[in-house]
């Protein structure tokens, strides 16, 4: 985003969103509710945690590094944690505020809402790993109007909780945030409308997804979709990442990694269980994949657990 002095009352800036690397999660600090009288003025700072800031009713006035804000009822902005900002103007009513504060150990990205990548896969993981992936994001509105019925309960219990806090409820303080959280990026994709593209490659990934163990037929996604095969493999390859048929195998190879930890069946049964005629096959698809033979990834699981 530039530098130059923008006001966003009714523009769309609320397009963008914050990107944050999880884990960890962003941890709270502070919770508040007010109403500010006419007449009030949020004094300026430079703070180095990141402020949202809810409003239900009247308007707030705020400025963070020469963009001008009007924070209307059922509007929200996070203030990011080292930006200047200040009131630019006084409340006009009373305004009815809550707010939280919150930290991050690494600094948020600006990323437009219809560039956000909800339908990338990422790693599922295996009770052998010993750190979480580090391709996960969480994404925030920046500056949004957001469904007040869904998000108020959670803001005010988080400040009655705050309120009275003490050993027993400190646990529950944390996973209210963390829920608060799930329901504004929900709010990134309730707002996000995808254009025809994402929703064929989504309706695609739908239905493999139920039918991945059986016999792959394109003609048959063809069918169910309404689509040219080469039009859905190319939505698919652009929001996926990857053509019906690596999401296919993708699958299958996911489920024999579980099946080599957790079951002793042998490579040919394993191989008919994910839906993979030939065992061959299987072994030649997750070599290149892993880098190893399905028999080699089972005796290193084995000697991780030995450990």
């Amino acid at each position: 985003m530039d530098s130059t002095k923008r006001t966003c009352g009714l523009e769309r800036i609320d397009v963008y969103c914050l990107e944050f690397a999880i884990p960890p999660l962003p941890q709270f600090l502070m919770a508040g509710h007010a109403v500010r009288k006419p007449g009030d003025q949020h004094f300026a700072r430079v703070f180095g945690v990141y402020d949202l800031l809810l409003v239900t009713r009247g308007t707030l006035y705020m400025t963070e590094d020469e963009t001008e804000y009007e924070i209307g009822a059922g509007k929200m902005l996070v203030l990011e944690a080292g930006l200047p900002h200040f009131g630019h103007r006084s409340c006009l009513e009373d305004t009815e505020i809550y707010w939280v504060h919150f930290v991050h150990g690494h600094p948020a990205t600006h990323i437009r809402q219809e560039h956000i990548p909800w339908s990338t896969l990422l790693s599922k993981g295996t009770d052998e790993d010993v750190e979480p992936s580090s391709q996960q994001r969480m994404y925030l509105p920046k500056f949004a109007s957001v469904d007040v019925q869904s998000i108020v309960p959670l803001l005010r219990e988080l400040d009655d909780i705050h309120n009275g806090l003490n050993v027993e409820t400190a646990l529950r303080l944390h996973l209210l945030l963390a829920e608060l959280f799930a329901a504004l990026q929900t709010e990134c994709v309730r707002t996000s409308e995808p254009e025809p593209s994402l929703r064929l490659a989504r309706a695609a990934v739908a239905y493999l997804n139920e039918h991945w163990r059986q016999p792959y037929q394109l003609s048959e996604l063809e069918a169910s979709l309404h689509f040219q095969a080469n039009y859905i493999t190319r939505c698919m390859k652009r929001h996926i990442g990857k053509s019906p048929l690596q999401y296919v195998l993708h699958l299958r190879l996911e489920e024999a990694k579980k099946l080599l930890g957790g079951t002793v069946l042998g490579i040919s049964e394993i191989a008919e269980k994910v839906g993979i005629r030939d065992p061959n096959y299987m072994v030649r698809l997750f070599t290149a994949k892993l880098g190893m033979t399905p028999g080699a990834y089972r005796l290193m699981l084995r000697q991780r657990k030995g450990e």
